[in-house]
């Protein structure tokens, strides 16, 4: 039987569904095949502030729940004081998803694989310190 591995979204590639028009799962699982979708209870707070403050962000915020709810999304309890700091907790362990550049560069430190979209449709997975050859 195919294993499936964990993925865990962070706040901006939620937003991103919506931003641009893209099923962040479904990308997701065209890549890797069978996964476990996951968010932190932080990841689900800085949405719901965002929606508050942010007339524009309340949409995005709303199609992500939307989606997350159709894609059985498992929020998770994680020990720690804010989102990213709850996705650097998790990502010895699973696969973060983020297109946030600092979150990136940080959990590639620490030997972890970040899923991000490229071209703003097409996840891609790179893990580990990686020199950028281009």
């Amino acid at each position: 039987m195919e294993q499936s591995c964990r993925v865990v979204f962070d706040t901006n590639m939620l937003l991103n569904i919506e931003r641009f028009k893209v099923d962040v799962f479904e990308e997701t699982r065209k890549l890797l095949g069978r996964v476990e979708f996951e968010v932190p209870k932080q990841v689900i707070e800085e949405l719901k502030k965002l929606a508050e403050r942010n007339a524009k962000l309340r949409k995005e915020v709303n199609v992500a729940m939307e989606l997350m709810e159709k894609r059985n999304v498992t929020v998770i309890e994680v020990e720690a004081e804010n989102a990213d700091k709850a996705l650097l907790k998790l990502a010895s362990e699973a696969i973060i998803a983020t297109n946030d550049k600092e979150l990136k560069d940080s959990v590639r430190e620490l030997n972890g694989r970040v899923l991000y979209l490229r071209q703003r449709k097409f996840a891609e997975l790179s893990w580990g310190v990686m020199m950028n050859v281009h």
